[in-house]
């Protein structure tokens, strides 16, 4: 694949197909996407080089910590490993912004190999203030993120409302979704107000309120 071709699109929005079991790789390489995301924390065992190859997408590679939402237990140590030996095979790495403190070093190669960084927020529990929004997303694009990536949990139209507002305001590319009761609804239309990575799921649902990638992408095409 062309060098071209391997960069993710920053000023539209784009389905990106998670994986995270064994299936997904398989599923991941026949779907029509924009992108693809490789989850290692949730995967049996971490992928090779030659498997990230073999997608025919842009590829984010994604090492998440436990406590940041990740399926297992890995040390910093191993994390910062992985980064940065697949690094080279991938477009895109994202890292929670807290994790910086302790393994920035997988952010600052990226910056040297020219790859997009998307530093992301995640929210279990709510949908902070809008001036919490705010801060959380000035955070990340004075980190030097090409893309800011802000998850929460939806429960009310006025937590939608908080992060469509974030949405319009933010002069930076900015992935906003939900998770939670208003999930499905909302992550459809931040993707139809801009946001500019939107998630679905290959072989099986991981998160609560999130989209088939394909069928994601099907709808988007329709609306």
């Amino acid at each position: 694949m062309s060098e071209k071709k391997r960069r993710i699109h920053l000023t539209r929005p784009n389905v990106v197909g998670v994986i995270h079991s064994s299936a997904g790789f398989q599923q991941a390489i026949r779907a029509d996407l924009d992108a693809v995301e490789v989850r290692v924390d949730a995967l049996p065992r971490p992928p090779g080089p030659a498997e990230f190859l073999s997608l025919p997408h842009p590829v984010i590679l994604t090492v998440r910590r436990f406590d940041e939402g990740g399926a297992r237990p890995l040390t910093d140590t191993a994390r910062l490993a992985l980064y940065l030996e697949l690094l080279p095979t991938v477009s895109a790495v994202d890292l929670e912004t807290k994790s910086l403190r302790t393994i920035g070093e997988a952010a600052a190669a990226a910056r040297r190999a020219r790859k997009s960084l998307i530093l992301s927020h995640h929210d279990f529990q709510a949908t902070p203030t809008l001036a919490r929004l705010r801060t959380i997303a000035a955070r990340a694009r004075d980190n030097g993120a090409d893309i800011v990536k802000i998850a929460t949990k939806t429960e009310t139209a006025g937590d939608i409302a908080r992060l469509l507002t974030l949405l319009e305001e933010f002069p930076s590319p900015l992935a906003v979704m939900g998770m939670g009761t208003l999930g499905r609804a909302a992550r459809l239309l931040f993707a139809r107000a801009g946001s500019v990575l939107n998630y679905g799921w290959l072989d099986k649902p991981q998160v609560p309120g999130q989209w088939g990638a394909v069928e994601f992408r099907e709808l988007l095409a329709r609306a």
